[in-house]
């Protein structure tokens, strides 16, 4: 059999992702600010449930919640803020401060026991308040919907990894959106969606981990987050 059939054959065996990240916002002219402050992801399928098509609180964009696993909203947090920090030049601000205003405000705020059910405004209001809370010109919030593991080895798998999830960066004194990104990606064979051939070389031919594609979606989403 010729090499390349082979090749095309072996090709459609493997993996690729459909892969879904809107362009984020790029904040135009000056940035005039320096402390930010990250707050700890929300996980809105722990709020709403699970198999929920549910709107962004900014944005509109409707997404379909599923099982998010332990330790995931720490996870993204956590590489967050990393990128941030090694990407700008803000003050960022840890979000366990000493502040017990503050601290028990998050927790609340990310439980759903401050916001769960209040309108758009209202939850732009909670961001401005932490905010100010923490003292900072920025808040950026993130909204967990999906962190699902993946089911098998890399190069066999009986389910994918899927994740979702949306990051604004608030101004505090106005509550103006200054950037936003979104990810929201589940991985397909190949063979299902040949269009996704650049995602099947980018991801090595494997099914790939939720941490990878999380870790890969944040690394896109924040090329163009904006510097002080």
């Amino acid at each position: 059999m010729p090499y390349k059939l082979i090749a095309c054959i072996s090709l459609l065996l493997f993996s690729a992702c459909a892969t879904q990240v809107d362009e984020p916002i790029k904040l135009s002219g000056t940035v005039n600010i320096k402390r930010l402050l990250i707050l700890p992801f929300k996980n809105m399928s722990a709020i709403c449930g699970e198999s929920k098509s549910l709107k962004c609180p900014f944005s509109g964009q409707v997404y379909l919640t599923g099982e998010v696993s332990e330790g995931a909203t720490d996870f993204l947090a956590k590489n967050l803020k990393a990128i941030i920090k090694s990407r700008t030049l803000f003050t960022v601000l840890p979000e366990n401060l000493t502040n017990n205003l503050l601290s028990n405000f998050i927790s609340g705020f990310i439980s759903g026991h401050i916001a769960g059910d209040k309108d758009i405004k209202s939850e732009r209001v909670l961001l401005m308040e932490a905010g100010r809370l923490a003292d900072a010109d920025v808040v950026l919030a993130g909204y967990l919907y999906r962190f699902k593991q993946r089911a098998g080895t890399s190069y066999a798998a009986e389910s994918p990894a899927s994740v979702a999830f949306a990051i604004y960066l608030i101004n505090v004194s106005d509550g103006k959106i200054l950037w936003s990104g979104h990810f929201d990606e589940t991985q397909h064979s190949l063979s299902d969606n040949l269009f996704e051939i650049g995602s099947f070389f980018k991801r090595g031919g494997k099914w790939i981990t939720s941490e990878k594609m999380a870790l890969s979606g944040l690394e896109e989403i924040t090329k163009t987050f904006p510097k002080p």
